[in-house]
């Protein structure tokens, strides 16, 4: 065999191992995409399969990996999320999404203070994300720990969550204030817009020189360190104001547009012999449904499937979740499907930004 031919057979298997690789990773991608596809439709116990095989393919697949532990936390396998939380971690170091699942997943386990610790990992890593603040607020509340929980709501808030304002508005009475146009001196410049934010345990409020805790704040009273200058200081209509600062004249008006109340009236209707829905929280119950999906749940036992849901202003469920506390079945199917269902509904337009509360499919076996 001449050099030639040797080299021809040689550049001819390489040639064939890479095409065979480039078909395998082609292969990995469009599985990849089914588990998404599945994941972000609810079908959680699906989509794990198809991450199964993307990751038996390639387990360096650091999506994959984090992606299916989303979808075992999604049907309360909180031992595995975990599991593929630290693997995420070990393959690719601490990121706000690893250090965020093994968080909610140590919280779903009760262990409160590795929650705290993980979901403050994942805050630092990204002080920008709502979802972060929000679960670390809620551990912090569950923990008694109202003024660090807050801080992160009233920071959630700042940075656009409805959900985190209505939190901080219940919780902690934090509310979302606009002025009405101030007058300001040549040069000055002035925000219309403001929250009035939780003073820390060392911030004087106004002239007094005292501090109130959250729970020292009276219904309709709001915070604010600002003060108003009297007509006998401000020295008459030709003479400016011995202070430089803003003269606001008026009182800041609350805004509580866009915030539901906190109404469980308990909407039950019936879809057959085998399943009742109840739905409630923050006036979900008395809203309008355009349209019920067509639900088929066939079960040996009997108890209830609890789902939280929020839903926007346009009717659409943005959010489904399932909640362990207020389930009495946990089979991972019948979570699945409760999810992709609770996801299906259709209601008619409201009157507020959002509107979160929960769905409970009541099963009764066969």
């Amino acid at each position: 065999m001449t050099f030639r031919n040797l080299f021809l057979i040689v550049t001819y298997f390489v040639a064939m191992g890479s095409m065979r690789a480039q078909v395998l990773d082609e292969e990995i991608g469009f599985i990849y995409v089914k588990a998404e596809y599945l994941f972000e439709t609810g079908r959680y116990e699906d989509a794990i399969k198809q991450y199964n095989i993307v990751i038996s393919r390639d387990a360096q697949n650091k999506d994959a990996i984090i992606h299916r532990g989303m979808a075992k936390y999604g049907l309360a396998a909180y031992k595995g999320s975990k599991l593929d939380a630290m693997m995420s971690i070990e393959l690719t170091g601490i990121t706000g999404a690893s250090a965020a699942l093994l968080g909610r997943s140590f919280a779903a386990m009760n262990d409160v203070k590795a929650a705290i610790s993980s979901l403050s990992a994942a805050v630092a890593l990204d002080n920008k994300n709502t979802d972060y603040l929000e679960w670390r607020a809620a551990m912090y509340e569950s923990d008694n720990q109202l003024i660090k929980a807050c801080q992160d709501y009233e920071q959630a808030m700042n940075l656009g969550s409805i959900s985190a304002e209505m939190k901080a508005k219940s919780l902690c009475g934090i509310t979302k204030t606009k002025n009405h146009p101030t007058k300001t001196l040549p040069g000055k410049t002035t925000p219309n817009d403001h929250v009035d934010s939780l003073p820390s345990d060392n911030t004087n409020m106004g002239n007094d020189d005292q501090t109130k805790k959250p729970t020292e704040v009276s219904e309709g009273e709001v915070l604010s360190s600002g003060t108003k200058a009297d007509d006998a200081a401000s020295g008459g209509l030709n003479n400016p104001p011995r202070d430089s600062s803003v003269v606001d004249d008026s009182e800041p008006k609350i805004i509580d547009d866009g915030l539901p109340k906190e109404d469980n009236y308990v909407n039950s209707f019936v879809i057959d012999d085998d399943l009742t829905i109840e739905l409630s929280g923050q006036e979900l119950g008395r809203r309008k449904i355009k349209e019920v999906p067509s639900i088929l749940i066939l079960a040996d036992e009997n108890g209830k499937v609890s789902v939280n849901v929020c839903v926007n202003k346009a009717g659409v469920v943005t959010k489904a979740e399932f909640n362990a506390s207020m389930s009495s079945i946990a089979k991972k199917s019948l979570v699945s499907l409760a999810i992709r269902k609770a996801k299906e509904f259709e209601f008619e337009k409201g009157t507020y930004d959002l509107q979160c509360g929960i769905m409970v499919f009541k099963i009764k076996g066969s």
